[in-house]
């Protein structure tokens, strides 16, 4: 921008002239050229007229040109604004927080009505507490940042963000300086970039208070079970003082002791033994006499503790399931052959086991023995596939009547972490099914549960149903309160689509279920079916289920008729028990939960169950598919009593297999752990013979040992760097050889020490290297497990490590740092005010300019002129026209004009202006004809011949011209012409 006209260099107010697109003004260079043609142009005797359509056209282009040009008034005044930055961390005592609003206080009061004034308060963060004003009052400071920080960086952006325009501007610094957080130089040179100078109050701390802090606990990365290890620590203090020395691991005490502290630096070292095999934490803190500061008084450290391998078995303890039936003890044999094996085994229930796959990481395998899915949450089957998937874990499923298709998993997580599906792909095997399944849409449906309403459960219920059908079979949903509403089907399971767009509609009603409204319209969508299977799902409150009456001898007709009838409760209450004994009744299932979650793995395991072909229950030998390290030194293998069907997944490896080849025993690797399916059990139902069997501890130590791998932590370097609030996850992929490998899809996961789970994507930035960032917001010790592969080579890469966030740096910099204040002054020309208030609002600051862009105003009088530049070229405004205006404005003021003569009177004077005009004519007729007939002519006048131009004497006096009705047509016409031309051309 190049100014025209310069402000002057003090302090008094200008004002001057600037073009944001001076280029324009090289248009001028034609005003010049377009004045001398328009000029050349005109004739002489409109020279007065050219003149002022010159000047008006000229204006008119000037105008334009400088709007074009981007014309704006420059303004320098002379006004000051000033922000405050005021430090309100925890570094600052309340003594200095004190003094620093009683200088901001007396400063603001000696303003000038020129001057402004804002406050910035900051600590971690920045917060705005009085915004620019011309108040020469300050009201108590009442922003409250964050404290745990001091980031200077963050104050100075924002106050240059909140300086208004066309003032001088100045930013007071009132800090110790012990900045922690954010570039404070960057900041002081977009400061001095902006021209914006940083003056500081130095808040100087007074005598050195007692403190006393850790600043650092270390911890091997690795040990062994029943290692002894050492726990270095480090404590500073500033005065001689007794203290005690606290370590925890998880949440539980397990050393304490009395320590005397001398100023400067102590140091102390504890002995530990490593109890059992996990990732532990562990928690140091210092209780001092008389200190100041408690949030530097504890620090974190991490170790794994390694050992034999441990694994999880989950198995039924022998109590009571959710339908009332006693849960068989299913794993014991299991359990003592794993412990002969030299396997270290904990033995939980499907309840108590975890819902987080960082407590699962203590294991180094889960084995699940006959487990229902209903008695697994979805978060539990969830964290057991990412424990699996991407923490390298091993899982052993062991099947039984109440596992795989007959224990529901079919679509769900442990469905997609295991080798085989729960679906048998050979329909030839199954008999032709009709299933009613009769829901209850009643008001109580409408309940939320996990974001889900208990009706939209059900109705997914209903659409796995529908999946888990062949082709051939049939379907029907019949929602029901008081009455069917909205009943789907029956329909062949070949439509499926249709009918899960139906059913996903379904929607709750109002009142109860009327029970045996429903079955009755479950008896008539199965009156024309033909299948051999029939069966009706009724779906019920276990509290609110009315319309009893009859229902008994409406079963009792349905059996004889061909139909079972399974119920499912959902609800405690008085309707339960009558619910489960017209599951009897009808032949059927009775099924009770109390979380409506369970509803689609309820209505999978009963689809399966109807279906018969899943649960074979027949005596067979095993077949030998491929070898396996399993079945390492194992030659023959004893008989089974039956098992659940089920279909190997395409890239599953299939090692032992039925007589009727379904898999049963299949294995597979699922991210960076393995997967084991044993379709049959391992009890006395079906396993007889290999309980007793010697090979019996051999085959299931192979089995488990299969899937706890083998370096869970190779090639793979893990770094977590901490910059202001984020913390940077590296991580450095090689081969053992030392190569990078590139072109992983690497992923995170972080456990916080409060247990919250965080999940990163890591970006390739270099080759081998994969980074992420991600937020800490709790001291202590942050679990890590990265991992990462590549489909098309088969790497798979990972590691499980730590990292421990400690308390801010906010509580371990105890000195103030005035040398850090000076040099942001330096580098803007500020200053260090040394308290003194008066030398806030100096005006000893080149002013600042302020613009405005007039062009649109010019813009704007440019097209008023344009109409009067048209007017003055195109009209011609005569001395009659003046007549006629001042006629038509000021005339009206004057006496009324005489009334008009008689009419006799006028038409005297036509007769006698008639007779002149005949008399003229006459006259002007040419001598040599003859007169018309009847008229007789008079003599011609002689007249004496004009004098000679030499005669010395003039004659008489030339005759005035003949009035206008004497004279004849064309003269008049020239007459007129030329008076006319007279008025638009006046001369001179």
């Amino acid at each position: 921008m190049i100014d025209i006209f310069q402000a002057a260099i003090d302090n008094t107010p200008t004002m001057g002239l600037s073009f944001s697109s001076p280029w324009a003004l090289l248009l001028l260079l034609l005003l010049p050229p377009v004045l001398m043609l328009g000029w050349g142009r005109a004739p002489a005797r409109r020279q007065k007229r050219t003149v002022t359509g010159l000047a008006l056209r000229a204006a008119i282009l000037l105008l334009l040109i400088l709007s074009l040009a981007g014309a704006q008034t420059v303004r320098t005044a002379d006004d000051l604004a000033v922000v405050f930055l005021v430090d309100a961390s925890d570094s600052i005592s309340a003594e200095q927080a004190a003094a620093a609003e009683a200088f901001v206080r007396e400063a603001i009061a000696g303003m000038t009505p020129n001057d402004q004034a804002a406050v910035v308060v900051f600590g971690a963060n920045a917060l705005v507490d009085r915004p620019m004003s011309r108040l020469a009052e300050l009201s108590a400071i009442t922003s409250i940042p964050q404290t745990l920080q001091t980031d200077i960086a963050e104050a100075i952006r924002l106050g240059l963000a909140i300086f208004p325009a066309g003032s001088a501007r100045r930013l007071v610094v009132l800090s110790d300086g012990a900045a922690t957080a954010g570039d404070t130089e960057g900041a002081a040179r977009l400061a001095a970039a902006s021209g914006v100078p940083i003056d500081y109050v130095p808040l100087l701390r007074g005598e050195t208070a007692a403190e006393s802090w850790l600043t650092r606990v270390a911890a091997p990365t690795r040990v062994t079970v029943g290692q002894v290890f050492n726990l270095d620590i480090r404590a500073d203090s500033t005065v001689n003082t007794p203290a005690t020395l606290r370590v925890l691991a998880g949440g539980q005490i397990v050393s304490e002791e009395a320590v005397q502290l001398r100023p400067g630096v102590n140091h102390y070292s504890i002995r530990l033994q490593a109890a059992e095999q996990e990732f532990a934490r562990y928690t140091v803190q210092l209780t001092a006499a008389g200190d100041t500061y408690y949030q530097n008084n504890q620090l974190s450290a991490f170790t794994e503790i390694t050992g034999p391998p441990r694994v999880l078995l989950v198995a039924s303890d022998g109590t009571l399931d959710d339908d009332g039936e006693p849960l068989p003890a299913a794993a014991a044999q299991l359990e003592a052959a794993l412990r002969a094996a030299g396997l270290l085994v904990d033995r939980i229930t499907p309840a108590d086991l975890p819902a987080n796959f960082a407590e699962l990481s203590n294991y180094a395998s889960v084995i699940l023995v006959d487990i229902n899915a209903k008695r697994l949450t979805p978060r539990k089957m969830e964290a057991l596939q990412s424990y699996v998937r991407d923490l390298g874990g091993g899982l052993v499923a062991i099947g039984g009547p109440e596992s795989y298709g007959m224990g529901g998993y079919f679509k769900t997580p442990l469905e997609e972490t295991l080798p085989v599906d729960m679906q048998i792909k050979d329909e030839e095997r199954f008999p032709s099914v009709s299933i009613v399944i009769v829901i209850d849409r009643s008001g109580s449906m409408a309940a939320a549960e996990g974001g889900l309403s208990k009706i939209q459960l059900a109705s997914e219920g209903a659409v796995r149903v529908v999946e888990l059908l062949n082709d051939f079979d049939e379907i029907t949903v019949i929602p029901v309160d008081t009455q069917p509403s909205g009943q789907v089907g029956p329909l062949p399971a070949s439509r499926r689509e249709e009918a899960i767009a139906q059913i996903r509609r379904i929607g709750a009603g109002g009142g109860g279920i009327f029970v045996r409204t429903g079955l009755e319209a479950a008896e008539a969508a199965l009156a024309e079916s033909s299948n051999q299977v029939r069966h009706i799902i009724l779906l019920a409150d276990g509290a609110d289920s009315e319309e009893k009456d009859g229902v008994p001898e409406l079963i009792d007709r349905l059996v004889e008729d061909g139909v079972t009838v399974s119920t499912v409760s959902i609800g405690n209450g008085p309707d339960v028990a009558w619910l489960q004994q017209m599951a009897e009744r009808g032949q059927g299932r009775f099924h009770f939960t109390d979380r409506a979650a369970n509803l689609p793995q309820i209505f999978t395991q009963e689809t399966t169950a109807i279906q018969r072909s899943y649960l074979i229950e027949e005596p067979f030998f095993p077949e030998l598919a491929r070898s396996s390290p399993i079945l390492s030194g194992i030659r023959s293998v004893p008989s089974l009593g039956g098992y659940v069907g089920t279909s190997a997944k395409g890239t599953a490896q299939v090692v032992l297999r039925t007589h009727l080849e379904d898999p049963l025993l299949a294995t597979w690797q699922y991210g960076l752990g393995r997967a084991v399916a044993w379709t049959s059990d391992a009890t006395a139902r079906w396993a007889t013979r290999w309980i007793e069997w010697e090979g019996f501890p051999i085959f299931w130590a192979q089995a488990v040992r299969w899937t706890i791998t083998a370096n869970r932590g190779s090639a793979v370097e893990t770094i977590v760097t901490l910059q202001g609030e984020t913390a940077g996850l590296s991580v450095d992929a090689r081969t053992p050889e030392g190569i990078y490998l590139n072109g992983l899809e690497m992923e995170a996961s972080i456990v916080s020490p409060g247990g919250r789970d965080i999940d990163l994507a890591l970006q390739q930035t270099a080759p081998g290297r994969y980074q992420a960032a991600f937020t800490p917001d709790e001291e202590g010790a942050y679990f890590l497990r990265v991992a990462g592969g590549e489909a098309a080579a088969g790497t798979v890469v990972g590691q499980t490590t730590g990292w421990v966030l400690g308390y801010s740096p906010e509580y371990q910099r105890l000195e103030a740092n005035p040398q850090l204040l000076a040099r942001l002054a330096a580098q803007t020309g500020g200053r260090d005010l040394g308290g003194v208030t008066e030398a806030v609002f100096e005006h000893n600051l080149p002013n600042q300019s302020t613009t405005r862009p007039i062009w649109p105003w010019l813009l704007l009088v440019a097209v008023i002129l344009l109409p009067f530049d048209i007017a003055v070229r195109r009209l011609a405004f005569t001395r009659r026209d003046r007549e006629r205006l001042w006629a038509a404005t000021q005339g009206r003021l004057r006496p009324e004009p005489p009334p008009p003569a008689p009419r006799s009177e006028q038409m005297s004077s036509l007769f006698q202006a008639k007779s002149r005009a005949r008399e003229q004519r006459s006259l002007e007729a040419p001598a040599d004809l003859p007169p018309p007939a009847g008229e007789v002519r008079p003599a011609p006048r002689v007249e004496a011949p004009p004098p000679r131009s030499e005669d010395p004497a003039p004659g008489p006096p030339a005759a005035p011209p003949a009035p206008e009705s004497d004279q004849s047509l064309a003269a008049r016409l020239l007459r007129k012409k030329r008076a006319q031309q007279d008025r638009e051309d006046p001369p001179g």
